[in-house]
């Protein structure tokens, strides 16, 4: 069998200065590396856009990386935002410590939650969170039941 491992989640964004600090700021994400113009036939031909042409900031934390994409070429369209039951992506998860702290200290920073965290099963306690583009992560922390 095939070894494989996460390595990132991605995320195109219409606010890249605002998401970027979300996600360093608020979450305690760290650049890895950025690229204000990235452009190349390989990177159109990979992403499926030709003559694609966009910024990139590769982000590492929380035992993963997250890259931001905002696209100059072509532009981006802002779609409906899905509800959780809808197909395909609905969230991404960090494990946390703590979570009803985390949970008052991102509240005092105006950050949207569906919900206070509830506890959904014996030692499983979780949220979700919007990001400022809408996208849904769960925080989730994990105890002895």
């Amino acid at each position: 069998m095939m070894e494989m491992m996460w390595h990132h989640i991605a995320i195109a964004v219409e606010d890249l200065d605002n998401s970027r600090g979300f996600y360093q700021n608020i979450l305690g994400f760290e650049i890895e590396w950025e690229n204000e113009n990235y452009t190349n036939i390989q990177f159109a031909k990979v992403v499926g856009l030709h003559d694609a042409n966009a910024h990139v900031v590769m982000m590492k934390g929380h035992g993963t990386c997250l890259e931001l994409f905002h696209y100059h070429f072509p532009e981006g369209e802002r779609l409906p935002l899905k509800r959780q039951c809808d197909y395909g992506l609905t969230h991404f998860a960090l494990v946390v410590d703590d979570l009803m702290s985390l949970y008052n200290r991102l509240l005092s920073a105006g950050v949207q939650f569906n919900s206070p965290p509830q506890e959904t099963r014996p030692g499983v306690c979780l949220t979700y969170m919007k990001d400022p583009e809408g996208n849904i992560i769960e925080l989730v922390e994990y105890s002895e039941a």
